[in-house]
């Protein structure tokens, strides 16, 4: 029995100790889901007893929230910070944690972070503000190195911000970086676009002949983080795939690129390794399970059908499907929870960088899922504000196609009208239907995806799946290749 067979066993072993099913059972987000099964919850023991429970979705989270108290909800009197969900659907996901369930996941998130850095690196994190989990999490986690004794200096900046704290950054010079992939790739090309009309105003206003020669260089050969960071050496990056952004980061940076998973819902996640072949996943606070393509297909078919899941040890080497988490979280614990996020096993043999667990590759998603990098929108919220009345047209069908326009997310709109009264009044109205959507209108402000084109096609056909759905969101083939500035 390997070293993670017999933690994973170790895991069994508690759902029983501690009692994490009928805990679970005393939430509302169980509780009425699971007394509908018939199952008798007292006899559920081990993994066999979770196996035996439904799925938890996130729509399951949001209609809880939605019609219960808090204290119906979570399992503890105390709650130490809640996050919530970025609201690809509309209606964000609120979720708790209490301190202990910080210091379960910070103490195995240091441990992995300190086999990449030693206590003298810095850290420059560009991570988003409170109450987004993907930002504040690392950075409070992260907080747990000192509590090991390898204690790490972390410059944390929110994007908004990193331009004031630019001149702390020049005096501290990180040897590491943290943020998401997208947006590292985004401060390059800023720094390569800003620095020469900086150095210019600087010349004029000190009338200095170095800087004028500086400004005069900087026109001929670009400058990016690795002419000004030189002694950062690592990026550790998540919220995104790293994959399309990876060769530019490290072109750009002059860095080695870590790839890094989780998810706002749970404490479990995974990590790349020196290998750069998929990332591990220790599941040190949970259990994992994948449900194979073949039981997806057939739940595609029959959306009544209850696909089969397996248990992470027991998975396959190129065994491909959809990620299942339980974790073993205080305030609220996540059972069997559906992540819509599609894995294939790359390997579940020891690795030479001597990390017991198995490499998992980050594939893509399951469900309808617009991705535009750290903005993600459910396809059902542009059914919602793309279907509804307007004024100078109506909307028959509609199809979203999403490509890139150098390392942004580019999306396509193409609409089969009804009818058309004025077209580009009909298109206005479309777009400021779209923008009326917090999510969206956070993203497009922001310049994180472009979006200037919309399409009337009367001859628009979507392709068809399942019990004759149609596929209303389509990739560029090339999406996932390497991005250019």
């Amino acid at each position: 029995m390997s070293e993670f067979d017999k933690m994973y066993k170790t895991h069994i072993e508690h759902i029983d100790q501690s009692n994490l099913i009928k805990r679970a059972y005393k939430s509302a987000l169980y509780h009425d889901r699971w007394k509908k099964t018939g199952l008798d919850i007292d006899s559920l023991k081990g993994y066999k007893g979770i196996s035996q429970l439904p799925y938890t979705s996130a729509s399951d989270l949001r209609d809880t929230w939605e019609n219960n108290t808090v204290e119906d909800i979570i399992l503890t009197e105390t709650v130490g910070f809640w996050y919530n969900t970025s609201g690809s659907m509309g209606n964000k996901k609120w979720i708790p944690w209490t301190y202990n369930d910080y210091n379960k996941a910070g103490g195995a998130l240091a441990e992995i972070i300190m086999s990449y850095l030693t206590p003298q690196d810095r850290v420059l994190m560009v991570v988003l503000p409170p109450p987004f989990i993907s930002g504040t999490s690392p950075f409070k986690l992260l907080e747990n190195t000192g509590k090991m004794g390898t204690p790490l200096e972390i410059l944390a900046f929110s994007p908004s911000y990193l331009q004031d704290g630019f001149g702390l950054l020049m005096k501290r010079k990180p040897t590491a970086l943290i943020c998401t992939p997208s947006f590292a790739v985004r401060i390059a090309d800023e720094i390569a676009i800003n620095t020469p009309k900086l150095l210019e105003a600087r010349a004029k206003q000190e009338n200095k002949k170095l800087l004028k020669v500086a400004a005069a260089v900087t026109k001929l050969k670009k400058i990016y983080p690795k002419n000004i960071f030189k002694e950062m050496k690592i990026g550790i990056f998540g919220g995104e795939k790293l994959d399309p952004f990876r060769k530019i980061l490290e072109d750009k940076w002059g860095i080695e690129a870590f790839d890094a998973y989780a998810f706002t819902e749970g404490f479990s996640g995974g990590f790349e390794c020196s290998e750069h072949n998929g990332l591990h996943f220790p599941s040190r606070n949970g259990i994992l399970e994948i449900i194979p393509e073949k039981e997806l297909q057939k739940e595609e078919k029959d959306p009544t059908y209850k696909p089969e899941a397996i248990l992470l040890t027991e998975a396959e080497e190129g065994l491909i499907g959809e990620l299942v988490v339980t974790d073993f979280k205080e305030a609220m614990p996540m059972i069997r929870y559906r992540v819509h996020d599609r894995v294939k096993v790359i390997s579940t043999a020891d690795c030479t960088c001597n990390f017991v667990a198995p490499r998992l590759k980050i594939l893509g998603r399951t469900d309808g899922i617009i991705n535009m990098g750290v903005i993600r929108l459910h396809h059902l919220i542009f059914e919602q504000l793309l279907m509804k009345e307007f004024k100078f047209g109506k909307v028959e069908q509609w199809e979203v196609f999403v490509t890139r326009e150098k390392y942004r997310p580019k999306l396509v709109l193409t609409i089969k009208p009804e009818f058309v009264k004025n077209e580009e009044d009909f298109k206005k109205e479309l777009f400021e239907s779209l923008h009326s959507f917090d999510l969206f209108q956070r993203g497009y402000d922001n310049d994180l995806f472009v979006f200037d084109e919309i399409k009337l096609d009367d001859n628009l056909k979507l392709e068809l799946y399942g019990q004759g759905k149609s596929k209303k969101v389509r990739y560029d083939p090339d999406f996932d290749k390497p991005v250019k500035i």
